[in-house]
């Protein structure tokens, strides 16, 4: 796991105060897996695109199922910034 992926695995168990950050895989799915109910979502976006200085749309949300799929989607959006 490199530094971006834990620190999206740090704001992600922020949110999910109910999660041990232990338990938080690249691989887990935030809904299904890590139980995030939409204010969670709507919280965790609130947190990345501050962290991140960036701007996530609602359709891009819908998009982004797993921990690792956020990373990539940070990811992406720095290279293109």
């Amino acid at each position: 796991m490199d530094e971006l992926e834990k620190r999206v695995v740090d704001l992600i168990a922020e949110v999910l105060v109910d999660v041990n950050k232990e338990n938080i895989q690249l691989d887990s799915k935030i809904v299904e897996d890590l139980g995030a109910e939409s204010l969670d979502i709507y919280d965790m976006v609130a947190l990345l695109e501050d962290e991140f200085g960036m701007e996530i749309t609602d359709e891009e949300v819908e998009k982004i199922q797993t921990v690792q799929d956020v990373a990539d989607f940070i990811r992406a959006h720095q290279k293109a910034g």
